[in-house]
């Protein structure tokens, strides 16, 4: 039953999401691509706080899943209610529900992706990684076809870096049916990083690496490099995997957030005013 709730109940409701607006619309489910509550390779711990926004038009329970490489097999955790147009913050949302699951699920020390409902109503999600000072952020994502990579719909990561002050690593998060991706390192002469490599995902499934060591990437500085992203086999043409990427300080742990976007486009498209 757990698995059936996102499969058929949040997959029919995804078709109905471009009737609402815009990529970035309220919806009646969201995604947090990143998840963490782990103790920081150079101390201190990451935590992820949450920030939920109703957007009415009643006050709503939000039931949420934590998505991690195993899939969606997990104990879905309700929070609220929260009252139309009011907006609720936890400073740790994974030891939230870990302190609410009744199960034997576990938090601490994992890393993964968060999928929230609250149908009928629709809810803005604002996501804070943070380590003592140091912090990043990222908005809940619509899985639709403007957010997520398909066969013949690439996406890029654009900012990756290799060096001795930073590192990078990515996370994908497979929100369809079950699919085979391909990743391949780009330098700023559009010649390729060590050698191509695949992740196969779960429906649900999550995944997170540092895409150099997974090139097996010569030695060496890499900068100004961009990740290209290719679902190969399997998923779906609406929906489908959603990919982030990070830099992190290796000597302060400060982090930084890379956003995916979509590798190709429309020829066809008016470019806007000029305005400055």
């Amino acid at each position: 039953m757990k698995k059936s709730f996102c499969i058929v109940g949040f997959l029919v409701l995804a078709a109905q999401l471009p009737l609402w607006g815009y990529d970035t619309s309220p919806s009646i489910f969201q995604v947090v691509p990143e998840a963490i509550w782990a103790a920081a390779t150079g101390g201190g711990t990451w935590i992820t706080e949450l920030q939920i926004t109703n957007m009415g038009p009643a006050a709503a329970w939000i039931t949420i899943y934590f998505d991690t490489a195993a899939g969606h097999d997990v104990y879905p955790v309700s929070i609220g209610p929260i009252s139309a147009l009011k907006s609720v913050k936890y400073s740790n949302i994974l030891a939230t529900m870990d302190a609410l699951d009744p199960t034997s699920q576990v938090y601490y020390g994992k890393v993964g992706a968060l999928l929230l409902g609250a149908e009928p109503n629709r809810i803005q999600v604002q996501a804070q990684t943070v380590n003592g000072n140091y912090g990043k952020t990222f908005p809940g994502l619509n899985p639709v076809a403007g957010t997520t990579a398909a066969i013949s719909r690439p996406m890029m990561v654009q900012g990756l870096v290799s060096n001795a002050t930073y590192r990078t690593f990515i996370g994908i998060y497979n929100y369809g049916q079950p699919c085979t991706v391909r990743f391949t390192i780009f330098n700023a002469a559009n010649g390729t990083v060590g050698s191509s490599f695949e992740r196969t995902l779960t429906v649900c499934g999550y995944s997170t690496f540092n895409p150099f060591v997974q090139a097996a990437a010569p030695a060496g500085d890499y900068d100004n490099c961009y990740l290209y992203i290719e679902v190969t086999a399997g998923g779906d043409l609406t929906w489908g995997p959603l990919i982030l990427g990070s830099i992190a300080n290796n000597f302060t742990n400060d982090t930084y957030a890379l956003m995916a976007k979509q590798y190709g486009g429309s020829p066809t498209v008016t470019a806007p005013p000029i305005r400055y």
